[in-house]
């Protein structure tokens, strides 16, 4: 069923096929009737759309105009109809999610979850790994949607949501760091730290407290995933300086504990949520960002 009035399509039809006859026969219909919803075509926007010639027609500027029009009008109806028709049976796809992996813990899960409650056909591909790579899968589009720290839009992509949370150490809760209210570098100073490998800090707010700190630190150990960085604290080998976000459950559980940093020494640490400009998204990544956003605002809250 046509979404656009009938005059337009046959208009379309009688410019593409250079006669009104052709188009006639093509549409299975009179000739009189094509060349009557032309001229009230013309009748309503009051300017003349096509010469005749010899041996057919042909658009004015205006028809020009019209046609570009009519025909996207064409391309969007017939996205809409693949759209209702995926809905018929389900809407099937991808949602493509590039996010550091603290977020994976709680935020994202929840999100997912939500998502696929409403799409149950949907399914997900996540990338995790440094801030730069993150960012690079949604410039290299890779991914639709990415949820990381300290990013920031650029031309190419944009910032739907994002809050500040505070960086602390992680210890052992019997550790003597986890009985102070907040910390100072002097406070770490005597103990050996649990780094990001080199890749991971370049891209991190934490560089400036391990490399370009006065106070000097014995790295215990560099890891490149904040698995592992929890599991080595957890284990007594070191302390860590990390935001709470995706530790939440160890504190509660009390596998792990964590103390803020004072005030002045290092700033907060930013989450942000962005999405690629001027790419056309599907619905079902439109509603995935929109309950991430949703997730995330409930944690800046």
């Amino acid at each position: 069923m046509p979404i656009i009035k009938t005059g337009l399509l046959y208009f379309d039809k009688a410019i593409r096929e250079g006669s009104i006859r052709k188009a006639a026969e093509n549409l299975n219909i009179a000739s009189s009737a094509v060349n009557r919803q032309l001229l009230q075509l013309e009748e309503e926007f009051g300017v003349e759309l096509f010469e005749r010639l010899p041996r057919g027609i042909r658009p004015t500027a205006a028809g020009e105009a019209l046609l570009n029009y009519v025909r996207q009008w064409n391309r969007d109806a017939s996205q809409l109809r693949h759209e209702i028709g995926r809905l018929k049976g389900g809407v099937r796809g991808t949602v493509r999610i590039a996010a550091a992996e603290s977020i994976t813990v709680d935020i994202l899960p929840r999100a997912m979850t939500r998502l696929q409650t409403r799409f149950p056909l949907i399914d997900f591909t996540l990338i995790s790994g440094d801030n730069y790579s993150i960012k690079s899968a949604l410039l290299a589009k890779d991914a639709d949607v990415v949820c990381a720290f300290d990013l920031e839009s650029t031309s190419r992509v944009e910032t739907i949501f994002a809050f500040q949370t505070p960086i602390g150490v992680i210890t052992p809760v019997d550790h003597p760091i986890a009985r102070l209210k907040e910390v100072t570098l002097a406070d770490c100073q005597p103990h050996p730290i649990i780094a990001p490998t080199e890749e991971w800090l370049n891209h991190s707010i934490i560089r400036e407290l391990i490399n370009e700190s006065a106070v000097p630190f014995q790295i215990a150990a560099r890891v490149e995933r904040i698995g592992m960085l929890k599991n080595l604290v957890q284990a007594g080998l070191g302390i860590a300086f990390i935001s709470q976000t995706g530790i939440e459950d160890d504190i509660v559980q009390q596998r792990l504990a964590w103390t803020p940093f004072a005030e002045g020494v290092i700033k907060p640490t930013t989450i942000s949520l962005l999405a690629p400009k001027g790419r056309v998204l599907m619905p079902y990544i439109l509603s995935f960002i929109e309950m991430l956003k949703e997730e995330l605002e409930a944690r800046a809250n």
